[in-house]
């Protein structure tokens, strides 16, 4: 069985297989004199000297040699700011591996992927016996701990294993077709723009997306709260998180809830993996298949597969720019006695609307007449600058289900919300949670915690405001100069807009063949009725090329 051969640690070096291993600009003369000190061919050191650049282990110290007038004459020069180091695994194949000390790629990826790249080409052949992680340690001066990581990737990339007592052996994968390209999403339904929105394509431009752009996100994490996280997160790591969540993440939630004048205690909120997961808890909870259920026209369009999947009967209720159509709420309640309302009173999606306290305070007496639960949705409330009224600041948690996010400020890799309401309905959703996804993740929570706590979420969301603030103008203005009304709110990220008298009508898939995913508004209606209106992303429509596109496609039109 082939193999990889390690000189001798008994053997003296070989000159010629460490000048394989130089850099270029060292002269070959004091690494040759390095050879035949460590032969017995020079004098022995009186005083020893780190030796700088890429042969320095982290501990190691090489010998001075005194009384070589080679060595005083010619001394090591400075090395290359960013050196490559040429290890030589030995054998007839003569195969190395350039290592890069000074690269950010830790050694143990360099490692690992310059081997991968060996076994694929099939230069280590199948069964070649690798050197063994001490042997490659002492001879390339690398760490112990660099060439295990390097191996353990090896095997976890299914090209090498460790035989006890033996070593570690290469293993060529056989071949696999390449994959089959996936479709495109189509961006017509609920399921399709959410796949193009997270797939975030490179070559295509998304406006209708409801992600901030990934640039927008990165202030949530600065001011030193990675850092801190980092110090404590084996901990948390060996921990299970509570399925209710933390105690000190919920504190913080219930002190951000009381600012708005919600009181709420910390056994009234319960954790969640998002805003996603605090809608299925909800309807998983308190909702049964058959039962009848309101939401808002236009309204989250997320929200509608995910009920009709419960086999739920959805009833739409005009959105209006002051809240819900109070007269088709009374009607509906009558006629069919809906179990509950999902609704978004603050920086509604997709309008950007907020409902006025006089329109919440008339819908919640409603609610009480006909025993109608409000799931009040207030995933994009944080970032209204003002201090607008919420449901469950009226009502206290008697007929209302609270929902906050923290996913889509901070960035999409961090799925972390909040279930508020009354401490019977958060202990049956606490139920629900168990049986379905048993806990949440407590780094999450530990990580949002720490924003909470430094102070970071709040100085995040006053730089959000502004900024969004600002694109809002931009982007407002080149919409109306393509001929779009404009009906939105005046804060947060979307802008509602109605398109030109004269626009296609397939504006929406023939944007897509022009590299531009928009939201159409027939998307954000529960039964997918015809409109005109799309709804833009103000930090995902800056682009210059989303007006471009459009004023090409409008152009057609008329021409």
């Amino acid at each position: 069985m082939p193999s990889i051969a390690m000189p001798s640690m008994s053997d003296p070096p070989e000159p010629a297989r460490i000048l394989r291993c130089r850099p270029a600009g060292i002269p070959a003369t004091p690494l040759a004199e390095l050879c035949r000190h460590a032969a017995g061919t020079v004098a022995a050191p009186a005083a020893t000297h780190r030796l700088a650049g890429p042969f320095a282990a982290s501990d190691a110290r090489l010998p001075a040699f005194q009384g070589s007038a080679a060595m005083a004459q010619s001394p090591i020069p400075s090395l290359p700011d960013r050196p490559a180091l040429r290890l030589v695994l030995g054998g007839h194949a003569r195969l190395s591996l350039e290592i890069d000390r000074q690269a950010a790629l830790p050694l143990a990826d360099q490692i690992a992927g310059r081997l991968a790249e060996m076994i694929r080409a099939g230069t280590l052949p199948h069964g070649t016996r690798l050197p063994s992680i001490r042997a490659l340690a002492r001879r390339t001066g690398i760490g112990v701990h660099s060439v295990v990581e390097a191996y353990a990737r090896l095997a976890a990339m299914g090209l090498a294993m460790a035989r006890s007592g033996s070593g570690v052996y290469v293993i060529r994968p056989p071949e696999l077709p390449p994959p089959a390209p996936l479709p495109a999403p189509d961006p017509t339904v609920a399921e399709g723009i959410a796949m193009a929105m997270l797939e975030a394509r490179q070559d295509l431009l998304c406006p209708g997306s409801g992600m901030l752009p990934e640039g927008w996100t990165e202030g949530a994490w600065q001011g030193g709260v990675l850092s801190r996280f980092h110090r404590h997160l084996p901990a948390h790591l060996r921990r299970v998180a509570p399925p209710q969540g933390g105690a000190a993440v919920r504190e913080h939630v219930c002190q951000r809830l009381a600012m708005r004048g919600i009181s709420v205690p910390p056994d009234g909120v319960l954790m969640t993996a998002g805003g996603t997961q605090a809608l299925q808890l909800v309807a998983q909870t308190f909702l049964a298949p058959g039962d009848t259920v309101l939401v808002e026209d236009p309204g989250y369009f997320m929200l509608f597969p995910m009920l009709e999947q419960r086999g739920l009967r959805l009833l739409p209720v005009e959105r209006r720019p002051d809240g819900p159509c109070l007269e088709a709420l009374e009607r509906a309640c009558r006629a069919e006695a809906p179990k509950a309302f999902f609704l978004q009173p603050v920086l509604h999606n997709p309008t950007g609307w907020t409902a006025s306290a006089a329109n919440l305070h008339r819908l919640l007496r409603i609610a009480e007449r006909h025993s109608l639960l409000l799931v009040e949705d207030d995933a994009h409330g944080d970032l209204h600058g003002g201090e607008p009224v919420r449901l469950m600041q009226l009502d206290g948690g008697a007929s209302v289900i609270h929902l906050g996010s923290f996913t889509k400020l901070i960035g999409q890799g961090t799925r972390v919300g909040f279930l508020a309401a009354s401490a019977e309905r958060v202990q049956a959703l606490l139920r629900t949670k168990v049986t379905t996804a048993l806990t949440g993740s407590g780094v999450e929570e530990q990580l949002v915690l720490e924003m909470l706590r430094s102070g970071q979420y709040r100085r995040h969301l006053e730089t959000l405001r502004a900024r969004l603030s600002a694109a809002r103008g931009l982007v407002a203005g080149r919409l109306r100069a393509l001929g779009f009304t404009l009906a939105g709110g005046e804060e947060g990220m979307f802008l509602w807009a109605e398109a030109p008298p004269d626009a296609r009508e397939d504006l929406v898939p023939a944007a897509r063949g022009h590299g531009l995913v928009l939201a159409g508004g027939a998307l954000f209606r529960p039964g997918r009725q015809f409109s005109r209106h799309l709804r833009f992303n103000i930090g995902r429509s800056t682009d210059p090329r989303v007006a471009e596109t459009l004023a090409t496609l409008l152009r057609r039109e008329g021409a």
